[in-house]
């Protein structure tokens, strides 16, 4: 059982009453009332944000006045024995880093007592594996940068520039910067590539990064298929009759060694919901998710639209809040001739506001093997389109022209 941090919440209250004015902003930013873990400091706290939310004076009187007087003594023992008041950013962070580990204490206990429960489906244990882990995933905190520090950062940025995360597509890597946090859409219309298209950047980003591919209609067995035709240059249609020649199987098992160390997991996850990706994504430490594709996750709403809001929502602030790259496929609409636009997206209006960047796959029927990658919207560089070929018996996209964005 682990205790409270009886001293710091006292301090934290102390340092209240002493200078509201200064310690409240800084407390109300990192600490909620469920943070004290002690009643009596968690019931006086939550008086303390009432009054500053509602923008009046937080000191004993207004705070005994509203809690009552039994908490009088408390109140005014804090004020008396807070140790420094300079010290108070120190306080809140003691108080803050208690609750979690108690927090995430409880729910492992909760997790060990439940798991002997053999109606308890697997799909729930990850669930509160996941929240024991969230317990530690609160905002951190925050400081403003002041313009010398900013310009500082920067200079050091060009002198020492970030590799950004490489799709593997040397003329898309140079005009789509994807970074940490990114949520990226790749679309297109059925049978343009879009799997095999990610599955190549997959093949790419797996050599430095932990990615998770998760198939919400294609099974694991077939999307392996297609990722050993591409890594091993074998002839997609004799893997799906399975003859192969003496020269094919030594290939095959002469790739396996570098294909085997690969950080990449693919995980069928048919009927999941946002929430159950990003609880398996965080339990796995993924880097970069691959979700093929966006609306078959499940979600709530009254129609497709909705529905389709609400996911790219999900997953643009999964992106962001756990610093992992989201990359999700998204059919298109038909729509008339084979220009594609970003209103070709299904529903297109949230996820086209949402993605960091679009990324749209066409062709025309009378040329199947020629494909054009569009770059549809791209917050951090330029837009454009880059000519490839689709070789389909062995999974693989090559670009025409490495020099040349139109």
């Amino acid at each position: 059982m682990l205790n409270p941090n009886y001293e710091a919440e006292m301090s934290v209250i102390g340092s209240i009453m002493m200078d509201s004015k200064n310690v409240m902003p800084l407390a109300a930013l990192r600490l909620e009332p469920d943070d004290f873990k002690t009643s009596e400091f968690r019931t006086i706290y939550s008086a303390c944000l009432d009054l500053f939310k509602e923008q009046r004076p937080v000191d004993s009187i207004t705070v005994i006045s509203n809690i009552g007087e039994e908490y009088k003594k408390t109140v005014l023992e804090a004020a008396q024995l807070v140790p420094s008041i300079r010290h108070v950013s120190e306080y809140i962070d003691a108080v803050k880093e208690r609750a979690q580990k108690i927090n995430a204490y409880n729910k492992a206990i909760s997790f060990i007592e439940s798991i002997e429960d053999e109606t308890l489906s697997t799909e729930k244990c990850r669930s509160m594996a996941a929240d024991v882990i969230n317990c530690f995933n609160t905002a951190s905190k925050q400081e403003a940068v002041t313009a010398e520090q900013g310009y500082l950062d920067f200079l050091d940025r060009m002198e020492h520039p970030k590799e950004h995360i490489k799709t593997g597509f040397e003329q898309l890597d140079r005009f789509v910067y994807i970074d940490k946090g990114d949520f990226v859409v790749v679309g297109g219309r059925p049978s343009a590539g879009k799997t095999a298209f990610t599955l190549q950047m997959m093949l790419e980003m797996a050599k430095t990064h932990k990615v998770g591919y998760f198939s919400l209609e294609t099974s694991a067995e077939k999307i392996f298929d297609r990722l050993v035709s591409n890594y091993a240059w074998t002839s997609f249609a004799k893997i799906k009759t399975a003859k192969f020649d003496d020269d094919d199987w030594e290939n095959l098992i002469n790739r396996y060694d570098s294909f085997r160390k690969l950080g990449l997991e693919v995980i069928p996850a048919a009927g999941w919901t946002v929430e159950q990706i990003k609880s398996y994504s965080e339990i796995h430490r993924y880097e970069i998710v691959f979700i093929d594709y966006l609306t078959l996750v499940r979600a709530q709403g009254k129609d497709d639209t909705e529905r389709a809001t609400h996911i790219s929502q999900g997953l643009h602030t999964f992106a962001q809040q756990d610093g992992i790259t989201v990359i999700a496929l998204s059919q298109l609409n038909r729509g008339n001739g084979n220009e594609l636009t970003l209103e070709s997206l299904r529903q297109s209006g949230q996820i086209e506001q949402d993605a960091d960047a679009v990324i749209l796959i066409q062709y025309d029927d009378s040329t199947p093997e020629v494909r054009d990658i569009k770059i549809a919207k791209n917050k951090e560089g330029r837009i454009g389109k880059i000519h490839a070929k689709y070789d389909g018996d062995h999974m693989r996209f090559i670009l025409v022209d490495s020099n040349h964005v139109e």
